[in-house]
């Protein structure tokens, strides 16, 4: 299941090194194993993992459960805070219990992750959650965007166990010894929900045995075609590096604001699911030299420069076997006596970075409003205005600043800050990128 889960992680784009990951648990087997498997998963992604338990205090007993979910976190280590709801409040005119107790749920987790600084929620949505759903769907009726059951990824929000069955879950738990609580509520048959799951999904397996995978399977192509769609507004012959396609397919599909994707000739503009592409520019340059992307070793300025006495000076190092952060001099003086580290903590100007872990091509671009980044040893993402106010930058200077970013937008470094978490180099790093400010 571990693999499973990594594989989905991946492939849409879920998780990012850094992130502070905020696990809406509430005891049951679902949350219990996506819990668990963040956990174990956690060092491979360089992500930090945390809890929450709402307590929609429905039952007389679900305080007592969620003290239980507290401890059974602390035993893998995990802080878990209780978040208590108010479902009644929240339930209105047309609006069923169970669609007030989700509704106070997330907005109650969206807030504790706002003050936590977590840059995401997980919740354990499983394969079987979204057949039901689809299923649902069908029956109350539906167009073609229903059909393409619960997204991955909605702003904050993520799911890393909608290609897991439960079937799959039950077996993790029981191979790992890990208990879980059972909601009642589940098998209530007052509750449509609960009525797709225990009696209409059971009567039309007996008319197809895989009925389960068929609603997946249409969950899938809805959501490959509208992945598919938006190509057709884009230059044919443009290139586009796979993992830059898969991120645009998630944009699309969450169709939330405007975000910027980088690409070899140009940007792809995604506005509330609509694409554009948007051709590069000639203005950047690499001293003189026509050139919006960085991929050669040089000395890199905007042009026209906002800043003109800031330059970027990019060298690349292949140390062979050479195993050490204490890296080489960015501009090759030779000496490795000095880690990057130590130089780094004194001004922020110079940095490191391990070359065959970013995407490339590297671009260098001005400051823009809502930027974001995650520095390492830091929070996870945070907005570059609140880094810079921290690192005392003064107002008059920031929107002076160059930002070097990679191919799908990932902020690396800004002078003054500390490199960002994505690309850190480790001791087994041989292929170095130096990044020094020249002022």
């Amino acid at each position: 299941m571990l693999s499973a889960v990594l594989r989905t992680i991946r492939q849409h784009d879920l998780l990012a090194v850094g992130d502070r990951v905020l696990v809406g648990i509430s005891g049951g087997p679902d949350s219990t194993a996506l819990l668990h498997a963040l956990v174990i998963l956690a060092p491979r992604l360089r992500i930090v993992v945390q809890a929450a338990c709402v307590d929609h205090r429905l039952r007389p007993e679900s305080a007592d459960e969620a003290c239980e979910v507290v401890r059974r976190c602390r035993a893998l280590g995990v802080d878990c805070e209780i978040l208590p709801v108010d479902v009644a409040a929240a339930t209105k005119a047309h609006v069923s219990l169970q669609a007030a107790a989700r509704n106070a749920r997330l907005v109650a987790l969206d807030s504790a992750a706002e003050r936590s600084g977590c840059t995401k929620v997980a919740l354990g949505h499983t394969a079987d959650d979204q057949a039901e759903t689809v299923l649902f769907r069908i029956v109350r009726g539906t167009g073609l965007a229903g059909l393409a059951g619960i997204p991955y990824v909605r702003d904050r929000f993520i799911r890393p166990l909608l290609d897991i069955r439960r079937t799959q879950i039950l077996a993790y738990l029981h191979k790992r010894k890990l208990g879980y609580v059972s909601d009642p509520s589940n098998a209530n048959r007052r509750f449509a929900r609960s009525r797709v799951r225990h009696d209409i999904l059971p009567l039309l397996a007996r008319e197809n045995r895989r009925v389960v995978d068929a609603l997946l399977g249409l969950a899938h192509e809805v959501q490959t075609r509208a992945g598919r769609a938006w190509r057709a507004d884009l230059p044919s012959e443009l290139y586009l590096p796979g993992q830059s396609a898969r991120v645009i397919d998630r944009l699309v599909r969450e169709a939330n604001g405007t975000r910027t994707v980088s690409v070899p000739a140009g940007e792809i503009v995604v506005t509330y699911g609509h694409v554009a592409f948007v051709p590069q520019a000639p203005s950047a340059k690499a001293d003189g030299a026509a050139q919006a992307n960085i991929e050669q070793p040089g000395t890199y300025r905007l042009l026209p420069p906002p800043a003109p006495g800031i330059r970027l000076a990019v060298t690349f190092r292949d140390l062979g076997s050479h195993a050490s952060t204490e890296a080489p001099s960015p501009l090759g003086s030779g000496s490795a006596g000095q880690s990057l580290a130590s130089r780094a903590s004194r001004s922020h100007e110079t940095a490191a970075f391990d070359r065959s872990k970013l995407d490339w091509p590297l671009r260098l671009r001005p400051i823009r409003p809502g930027d974001r980044m995650a520095p390492r040893d830091g929070r996870g993402s945070r907005k570059l205005s609140d880094l810079l106010i921290d690192a005392k930058v003064p107002r008059r200077e920031r929107a002076l600043l160059p930002v070097l970013c990679d191919a799908l937008g990932t902020i690396l470094f800004v002078p003054g800050l500390r490199p960002a978490e994505c690309g850190r180099p480790s001791e087994a790093t041989r292929d170095w990128l130096h990044v020094k400010v020249l002022r």
